[in-house]
């Protein structure tokens, strides 16, 4: 299996999480695509945010929120960071693209209405 890109987004002030609207630990873009009616593969990246009451539970983003909790800000250089980035962004689930939803707001945006 190949890894999983994960860009982190580096901002002033921590990410809100858009699941609880609380304050996330962190921001990342990954990889992430769909086939597109003519069964082509459309590639692009997607965001997502690490959040420690939304994410708690899962089994690759626990490890990761506890860095955090124990350490703080993150550090570049930091092995075991880097390690605990990769398992967590193998795993991070990408909701799927609703087709319908997107064509509703292609649509209001063609009328204006955004």
């Amino acid at each position: 299996m190949t890894q999983r890109r994960i860009e982190v987004v580096s901002t002033a002030e921590p990410p809100t999480c858009p699941r609880c609207q609380g304050e996330a630990l962190l921001s990342a873009r990954v990889p992430y695509g769909w086939a597109n009616a003519g069964g082509g593969w459309v590639h692009g990246r997607t965001g997502v945010v690490l959040c420690p009451a939304c994410d708690e539970d899962t089994p690759h983003a626990a490890p990761l929120i506890t860095w955090f909790h124990v350490h703080g800000k993150a550090d570049h250089g930091d092995a075991e960071l880097a390690r605990l980035l990769a398992a967590w962004a193998q795993n991070v689930s990408v909701s799927r693209l609703d087709e319908q939803a997107l064509e509703a707001e292609i649509g209001r945006w063609r009328r204006g209405d955004l």
